[in-house]
C-alpha cells in the first residue's frame, strides 16, 4: 500500500509549485528573465563561433595543409624521378654512337643496336663519408628485377659517376670515380693518355704526368674524355675538365680533373647493360 506524503511534504510541494508558477507568470507578463535568456543565447552563440572559428576550423586547416604538403612533396618527388629518368635516357641518346663503339668491335649501323639501360634508385649513400673520406660508395636498387653484373657503367643525367663492383639479388654496390681506390683510363683532345685515380674528394680525380716521357700540353678547363682502354668505360665520353695543375717536380706535374657528374644531383641512376 502506497504511503501518502505527510503535511510538511505536501506544504513543500505546494510552495514549490506556487513559486515556479509565479516565476513563469512574472517572466511572461513582465519579461523579467529576458536578459538572462539573452545572455544564455549570446553565450551559446559565442561558444559555437569560438569553437568553430578558433578551434575546429584552424585544426582542420592545419591537418588539411599537412596532408596537401605531404601529397605535393610526394608528387614533386615522383615528377623529379621521372625527369631524372628522362634526362638519363637523353644522355644515352645523345651519346649512343659513342656508347655503341669500343676498342674491340667496330659497329657500322648504330641504329640497329639497342642499349639496355636499367634504372636504379639509391637506397644507401653515406654523404658525410663521401664529403670527408676516401671511400666513395653507394648502393642502388634496380627499378625492375634484373640481373646486374659487375664492371658495368653507372650514369646519371650529367654523365658517368662510376661502375658496379658488388652485386647480389636485390642490391648492387657502385664505386664512384672519385673513390681513392678507383682508376679510369682517360685522354684529352691531343691524344694524351693517362690512368686517372680518384682523389678521395667529391668530383675530383687526378693524373701524375712524367714530362720526360713525351711532350704534353695542359691548360685549365681543358676537356678530358674516357679513353676506352680497359674495356669498361666507352671511349669518347666527356668526363670533366682540368681544374688545377700542380708542379710535383721539374719533371712531373699532377693534373686534377673536376668531374662533370655529381652523384648528389639525383636519386636515380642508370646502369648500362
Amino acid at each position: 500500500m502506497a504511503r501518502l506524503p505527510d503535511k510538511s511534504s505536501r506544504f513543500v510541494l505546494i510552495a514549490t509549485f506556487i513559486i515556479c508558477s509565479s516565476f513563469l507568470f512574472i517572466d511572461f507578463r513582465f519579461g523579467a528573465f529576458k536578459p538572462v535568456q539573452n545572455f544564455y543565447n549570446s553565450s551559446s552563440i559565442f561558444i559555437r563561433v569560438l569553437s568553430t572559428e578558433y578551434v575546429a576550423r584552424p585544426l582542420y586547416r592545419s591537418l588539411s595543409s599537412i596532408w596537401d604538403t605531404r601529397r605535393a612533396m610526394e608528387e614533386n618527388q615522383s615528377l623529379k624521378e621521372e625527369l631524372n629518368k628522362q634526362l638519363i635516357e637523353n644522355f644515352i641518346i645523345s651519346n649512343k654512337e659513342i656508347l655503341n663503339t669500343n676498342i674491340f668491335l667496330e659497329v657500322i649501323n648504330f641504329e640497329n643496336i639497342d642499349l639496355k639501360l636499367l634504372p636504379a634508385k639509391v637506397v644507401s649513400f653515406d654523404v658525410n663519408q663521401y664529403r670527408c673520406c676516401d671511400k666513395h660508395r653507394m648502393f642502388l636498387l634496380p627499378e625492375v628485377s634484373s640481373d646486374v653484373d659487375s664492371f658495368k657503367v653507372v650514369i646519371n643525367p650529367e654523365g658517368i659517376i662510376g661502375q658496379t663492383i658488388k652485386v647480389n639479388k636485390s642490391l648492387f654496390e657502385v664505386i664512384l670515380l672519385s673513390d681513392k681506390s678507383h682508376k679510369i683510363p682517360i685522354q684529352n683532345e691531343n691524344e694524351f693518355y693517362c690512368e686517372a685515380s680518384g682523389l678521395g674528394i667529391p668530383k675530383k680525380i687526378f693524373c701524375d704526368v712524367d714530362l720526360t716521357i713525351g711532350e704534353s700540353y695542359f691548360e685549365l678547363d681543358q676537356m678530358i674524355f674516357s679513353s676506352g682502354l680497359g674495356g669498361i668505360f666507352p671511349k669518347g665520353i666527356e668526363i670533366g675538365s682540368i681544374y688545377e695543375i700542380q708542379d710535383l717536380s721539374p719533371k712531373e706535374v699532377r693534373i686534377i680533373i673536376k668531374l662533370n657528374a655529381d652523384p648528389l644531383a639525383s636519386n636515380y641512376f642508370g646502369v648500362i647493360q
